[in-house]
């Protein structure tokens, strides 16, 4: 760890976070998940210990409901990225990889293989490790700044989640990283993550998921129709990938406002991003990375009037059909 954050890139960074008495708003990605969420609050954590206020802000849904009881009040939701008079930065959250109203942070840290020449700040450093959060433990341990048990915790998790456990789409900075922080991690607290308690919910969606599955070669598709909360679907996904034969799900479900698409893949020779970046990019963002990614699609896509029960059927279907055209669609081309 180190040959990349060279002498000049330590500098450049320090000058930045280390201005007293100042705030960095710090932006994660939309709908974050563990690697998002723990890669920010290391740069919070940075921030703080050079004396700078650091408020860490998401948009979407935190689907991981363990996660977010942990952290707690330490990031707050916001409706939309916003400019602001105050230094910004984006932590695993590209500007090229918004839409809409062009941003100019001051720090952009992340991971990507795509093309980082249109991204202008005035500190960047994107790698093309499959984790944010290992970068970020590099900082933590060039910069000398303590790390609690929970912050360990949390970006320990986020390697473990993001790379199943060093096993597929890992590189030898993430073990480094990994090799660092587990001297400080709290095992109950990560046990909690790993294996985090069920809702009832959990297992109503399952059945009506299972009710509605289809499955082409050793990718299945289901939903699991109107529900209230939308953070048990990536769980009930899970699940789908235990079914002898398959290797890549998706399952959506509509709430009051959007249809939430989540979709995971133990087939190393797909990218699920990638996927619904293709078949869903022009309806919202993707959120995810190789094995497991998610979208938030507008109701409005559909025009079809929700508040009417007799239409819902016929909205469910026709959503249904939509989705899993275009899914299979993109598989088959994949």
């Amino acid at each position: 760890m180190g040959k990349i954050l060279n002498f000049w890139k330590q500098r450049a960074f320090k000058k930045l976070v280390s201005q007293q008495g100042e705030m960095l708003i710090i932006y994660t990605r939309n709908n974050p998940d563990s690697d998002s969420l723990a890669s920010s609050l290391a740069l919070k954590r940075i921030a703080e210990h050079y004396s700078m206020d650091a408020t860490v802000y998401y948009t979407g849904t935190i689907q991981n409901k363990t996660i977010m009881n942990i952290i707690g009040d330490d990031v707050t939701k916001t409706p939309a990225i916003s400019q602001s008079r105050k230094d910004i930065a984006f932590v695993d959250l590209l500007p090229t990889e918004m839409t809409g109203e062009k941003f100019t942070p001051t720090i952009v840290i992340g991971h990507t293989l795509g093309n980082t020449e249109k991204i202008r700040c005035k500190y960047q450093d994107i790698r093309t490790t499959d984790t944010t959060s290992s970068i970020m433990i590099e900082y933590l341990k060039t910069f000398g700044v303590a790390i609690d048990k929970r912050l360990a915790t949390l970006l320990l998790f986020a390697i473990r989640e993001k790379t199943s456990t060093l096993v597929t789409k890992f590189t030898l900075e993430d073990i480094e990283a990994y090799w660092y922080i587990h001297r400080y991690i709290d095992l109950e607290l990560l046990n909690s993550l790993e294996h985090p308690s069920a809702k009832f919910e959990t297992f109503e969606y399952l059945s009506r998921a299972i009710a509605n599955i289809i499955i082409k070669g050793a990718s299945l598709f289901s939903n699991v129709g109107f529900v209230k909360d939308t953070t048990t679907i990536p769980k009930v996904c899970k699940y789908m990938l235990d079914i002898e034969g398959v290797s890549t799900a998706l399952v959506f479900a509509v709430d009051a406002t959007k249809i939430f698409v989540y979709a995971e893949s133990r087939n190393k020779e797909l990218n699920t991003k990638n996927i619904l970046k293709k078949a869903f990019g022009d309806w919202g963002d993707v959120a995810g990375g190789t094995f497991q990614a998610s979208i938030s699609i507008p109701l409005g896509v559909f025009g079809i009037a929700t508040d009417v029960e007799t239409a819902k059927p016929l909205l469910l279907k026709t959503i249904s059909d939509s989705i899993s055209s275009r899914y299979f669609y993109v598989l088959e081309a994949e």
